[in-house]
């Protein structure tokens, strides 16, 4: 085996002489420093065993543990510190109450989720109607969830309600527009008012025949019936 290595490292590896002997020394002197550090390791090992007092151990845990594990004064302090600031995050930011039928942009976007988006379209669909005479007329508005309506009802005021209304006995083809109003209903409308004169109130709007009932009642709130004096 010592002839093999000897022969491997000598014409192999092209090690002269001096060079094996070098080797043979290094790796000797690794080999005892390994020896002497794994001797030191095990004398520690073994003098702490031997040097091991259970009740000198004892006497000193006794000294340190009130110092170590006493109960911090400041605890009770801190958890109910911590509670109200629990409670502070948890309280909603109150919103302010807002006229539905006169807040422009502004007012719409501080409330929450309302955007530049939303608020545009609930002030279009506003106009188009002549004003909201109820809450609940926001629902209609396109994308607007009905949750947030429930939710957010209570700061939402209808405020003086309808402020532009369908002048039935004034209005002319052109202008006899309503989102209310299906295609078709205001020349019944008008056809009657030829043959008939002026539509004195509801009740008479109602005996129309061929007029959608559903439609024009919910027409209602936006009615005016006002005859123009043309003395």
């Amino acid at each position: 085996m010592k002839t093999k290595l000897m022969y491997y490292l000598r014409f192999v590896l092209a090690y002269t002489h001096d060079e094996i002997k070098g080797m043979i020394v290094l790796f000797g002197m690794m080999g005892i420093y390994v020896l002497y550090y794994i001797g030191i390791e095990y004398y520690k090992k073994e003098q702490e065993r031997l040097e091991f007092n259970p009740e000198i151990w004892e006497a000193n845990y006794q000294e340190i543990k009130p110092k170590v594990f006493a109960p911090r004064k400041f605890e009770k302090h801190n958890s109910a510190w911590v509670a109200y600031k629990s409670d502070v995050k948890k309280l909603p930011k109150k919103q302010p109450a807002i006229d539905i039928n006169t807040a422009d942009s502004v007012a719409w976007v501080a409330l929450n989720g309302i955007g530049p988006g939303f608020a545009k379209r609930i002030i279009t669909y506003r106009e188009k109607l002549g004003g909201f005479y109820q809450v609940d007329q926001l629902k209609e508005v396109y994308g607007l969830d009905s949750i947030w309506v429930k939710e957010n009802k209570a700061i939402l005021k209808v405020g003086a309600g309808v402020y532009r209304f369908l002048k039935i006995n004034q209005v002319e083809w052109k202008d006899f527009r309503h989102p209310y109003l299906p295609y078709g209903q205001s020349k019944v409308v008008l056809a009657y008012k030829k043959q008939h004169g002026p539509i004195k109130d509801f009740e008479t709007l109602h005996q129309i025949q061929l007029l959608d009932q559903v439609a024009w009642r919910r027409l209602k709130p936006y009615l005016s019936f006002v005859v123009l004096d043309n003395k």
